[in-house]
């Protein structure tokens, strides 16, 4: 079986790479790099980073009968051409999932909190603790709040956040797990201190929330984006925030990347660059989980994270 590894993600070191080589090459299979922007060699397995676009004409000059993407998000890869010639896709979110969770439990708890405008009034020298109960800090425990997308990324969070206390609901077209409330999105967003968006990017997430939707969250609640870009209307929601229509945002992820409009940020509207799933050794985790799927395959069996 001979695996294709192409393209190599900024947080790839070479040592990763070569870890990913004598994993595959253990399991009996021929493997070979190449970079993104080079033509794709024949190969049964493609491996592939979120910066190759995969079309039917790869699928075809490479005649791939699977794509294991190294990201959580896979829409860099064309699923009705996957689905027209029979390729299988599957996805890598664990190496990801902790890293994730954490950014978004970090921006969530910062929102709420209202750690931006306080250390805003110390930059400016200001002792602010009798602005206290003007900024009304809002404490994690006790609050609601709403997970969108609970595939690997959300369930994993709602566990976090059941562990901190909160009362937990969430929305996903394919069932919410044991221990998660659910219901109808637009009814359950008025209730809500909080929202979490982990959804993958589909024609249904696309826009999902609109101004519309996000005026029926309360004023005092925030929203946390480190699913896609696309999913979120960022205007819309830069304005409720700047016109007191909603507490907070926070956004890892954007429609464009680069962003053209991070100048926008502040104590309240938090823009980090597509950073919420890179730890130090992410490389090292991506190479591990790559060689479980591709292990999988050799067994005859299929990998984990199938998208389709």
């Amino acid at each position: 079986m001979k695996v294709l590894r192409w393209g190599r993600s900024a947080y790839e070191t070479i040592d990763d790479l070569a870890r990913e080589r004598g994993d595959a090459e253990a399991l009996g299979l021929q493997w070979t790099h190449v970079a993104g922007s080079d033509e794709p060699v024949p190969a049964d397995v493609l491996v592939v980073t979120s910066g190759v676009r995969v079309d039917g004409a790869a699928l075809d000059r490479t005649g791939a009968r699977a794509v294991i993407t190294t990201t959580s998000g896979y829409d860099h890869v064309d699923l009705p051409a996957c689905r027209a010639r029979g390729v299988a896709l599957y996805r890598v979110p664990e190496a990801r999932r902790d890293a994730v969770a954490e950014h978004a439990l970090a921006s969530l708890i910062g929102l709420m909190r209202n750690l931006g405008p306080l250390e805003a009034f110390a930059a400016d020298g200001t002792w602010a603790r009798d602005r206290l109960p003007e900024l009304a800090p809002v404490g994690l425990s006790g609050s609601r709040v709403l997970i969108v997308g609970l595939g690997v990324i959300g369930t994993h969070m709602a566990d976090v956040l059941r562990a901190c206390g909160a009362d937990v609901v969430g929305v996903d077209p394919a069932g919410v797990p044991d221990g998660v409330a659910t219901g109808d999105l637009d009814a359950l967003l008025p209730t809500v201190d909080a929202v979490t968006l982990h959804c993958a990017l589909t024609d249904t997430s696309r826009g999902l929330f609109s101004a519309a939707r996000l005026a029926r969250l309360p004023a005092h609640a925030v929203l946390v984006n480190t699913a896609r870009g696309e999913v979120l209307d960022v205007a819309a929601a830069v304005d409720a925030v700047r016109e007191g229509r909603l507490r907070g945002l926070a956004c890892d992820v954007f429609p464009r990347e680069p962003w053209p409009e991070l100048r926008v940020a502040g104590p309240n509207i938090r823009f980090t660059p597509h950073a919420s799933g890179f730890v130090r050794d992410l490389g090292r985790r991506v190479a591990a989980e790559v060689e479980r799927a591709l292990a999988a395959l050799v067994a005859g069996k299929p990998a984990p994270h199938r998208v389709i």
